[in-house]
């Protein structure tokens, strides 16, 4: 964590500043939803280490937040959405805006303006229409939210932030009215030049690799002559245990790394980290985050490369990335790169990237859901490729002969 934060303060800091636009996107939600006739926001302190206020238990104002429950209750709203937020260039987004209206607006015409912006100033959409407000009376009442807006488009411009913005041109004064998604270009992907070894049974990730034009192998018993970047799957190798997970761990002592992308390869019966290479285990479990939220952090590091990291993580961007689950209370790793903390109605912390030694070699867990979203979402591809070049990082060295003590280290883990 001190290579991620300045200190303890930094860190709380960051976890109270992204109150903002958590309570935002709640309030946008709910007001844009016409089935919906009110809301009521508890815990407006923090009482009882809940964190869950408007202000501290301090009484010190949480940064951004109060901003955000004005912009949400305006009493004229754009409530805007888009479907991803993340996405490949090329790909099709859904832009909705509901105007949530507390009888704010008399009844006429209105001219509005929709627009999509991107990186560099270039232009998506841009677009007026009229929104209509009827006549109402005491037996014929307007609906709080007013479907304004709902189409698709085609994104097809450079890797960046985007904006979805709605505004009304004349007549009216609204608040919000804009929202923010992010778009990455497949021919900016970073290569991997490395020959990857899959160990186990892996013919979707097989037909990923060869789609992307990366080279791969399956993974071969025996002694090999080359370190290896070993991509190690949800499902092991035939037969399994001790035997086919005993070869790998030894072909990491040689001096090979090996990613493992899954944690359910480590699996069996009701032990979820049975096969883990290492001697403390711990478990593999749900990080709580309900009401009371976990905070998640990455630090800057080479699997995170062309990624927001460096600090708590961006929960719009990671939407769909974010386990619910972590590792827990294992060996210190070598390097602890991403990981959730739990600080609220009690403690709780546990990693999602962690970097291992074993031998000569090293290896990596991951609980990110990168094989679920290949193809849908480009954090889970640029995340596997960051994950591969870092592992071909002295894969050019010749493997060493396993020290004398080895198979007794083996024992010592399980194996």
């Amino acid at each position: 964590m001190d290579e991620c934060f300045a200190d303890p303060a930094c860190y709380f800091r960051q976890c109270l500043s992204k109150m903002g636009s958590q309570r935002l996107l709640g309030i946008n939600a709910i007001r844009a939803n016409p089935n919906m006739v009110g809301y009521s926001a508890t815990g407006t302190v923090d009482q009882g280490l809940t964190a869950e206020g408007f202000f501290t238990t301090f009484r010190d104002l949480k940064p951004g937040t109060i901003d955000a429950v004005f912009d949400g209750f305006y009493p004229l709203r754009w409530c805007t959405f888009v479907e991803p937020l993340n996405l490949y260039r090329g790909g099709k987004v859904r832009l909705e805006a509901v105007l949530a209206n507390e009888d704010v607006l008399a009844a006429g015409k209105y001219p509005v303006r929709v627009q999509v912006f991107g990186p560099r100033g270039i232009r998506l959409l841009d677009r007026e229409f009229t929104l209509t407000i009827p006549e109402m009376d005491d037996k014929n009442e307007l609906s709080f939210a007013i479907p304004a807006f709902n189409e698709p488009l085609i994104v097809d411009g450079p890797a960046g932030k985007y904006r979805f913005s709605i505004t009304f041109q004349s007549g009216a004064a609204a608040a919000g009215g804009v929202t923010e998604f992010f778009v990455d270009d497949p021919a900016q992907m970073p290569p991997v030049e490395s020959t990857v070894t899959l160990w186990g049974q892996q013919d979707m990730m097989a037909k990923w690799l060869k789609d992307h034009a990366i080279r791969h192998r399956p993974f071969k018993p025996g002694k090999a002559d080359t370190r290896e970047v070993i991509l190690v799957g949800k499902r092991p190798q035939e037969p399994g245990g001790a035997a086919a997970l005993g070869e790998l761990a030894e072909r990491i002592g040689r001096g090979s790394t090996a990613v493992f992308l899954s944690p359910e390869v480590f699996g069996e019966g009701d032990k979820p980290t049975r096969w883990l290479p290492l001697q403390n285990k711990g478990t593999f479990a749900w990080l709580k985050s309900d009401l009371y939220i976990r905070d998640e952090w990455a630090k800057s590091h080479a699997i995170f490369a062309g990624l927001p990291a460096g600090g708590v993580l961006d929960l719009a961007f990671y939407r769909e990335m974010i386990p619910s689950h972590g590792y827990i209370g294992l060996d210190p790793p070598d390097e602890a790169v991403c990981g959730g903390i739990k600080t609220s109605l009690g403690y709780q912390s546990g990693l999602f990237v962690s970097v291992h030694k074993l031998g000569a070699g090293r290896f990596i867990l991951n609980a990110f859901p990168i094989q679920e979203n290949l193809g849908r979402n480009p954090v889970a591809e640029r995340l596997l490729r960051n994950m591969l070049r870092y592992a071909s990082i002295g894969t050019d060295a010749p493997p060493v002969n396993l020290p004398a003590n080895f198979q007794q280290q083996l024992k010592t883990r399980g194996y």
